[in-house]
């Protein structure tokens, strides 16, 4: 029986799987070519940044703080460092789009799920 449920809500979970379509190098360029606000969710963390042209960005999570760092672009990745809630270190991203708009971030290389963002008007 649990072997039963199991099964069912596996089936359930990739019948609802969303395609991602990952952007190149370029599309990445063109999406942060401008100031943008977006939203940040990971595993139910939210939160709400801006992330300036010139490089910098601004992040507030309720959860965590506030917090301030640098990004910039390594061919089809995104990089930051934050001050904080990273302690100076870097991070990278590749990043994939949703049919809905929505915006995915994995690690390079072994595809592991970051969060998610969406853009803000």
């Amino acid at each position: 029986m649990v072997r039963a449920i199991a099964a069912f809500m596996i089936m359930l979970t990739c019948g609802c799987r969303q395609e991602v379509t990952m952007l190149t190098q370029d599309q990445l360029a063109a999406l942060l070519e401008q100031d943008r606000q977006i939203t940040l969710n990971r595993a139910g963390v939210t939160g709400t940044a801006h992330v300036n042209a010139d490089q910098s960005f601004f992040v507030e999570v309720p959860r965590l703080g506030r917090d301030t760092g640098i990004w910039w672009q390594e061919g089809d990745r995104i990089c930051s460092r934050w001050k904080t809630f990273r302690k100076d270190q870097n991070l990278c991203a590749v990043v994939g789009q949703v049919e809905d708009g929505t915006y995915r971030g994995y690690t390079p290389g072994r595809g592991s799920y970051l969060g998610e963002f969406t853009l803000l008007p």
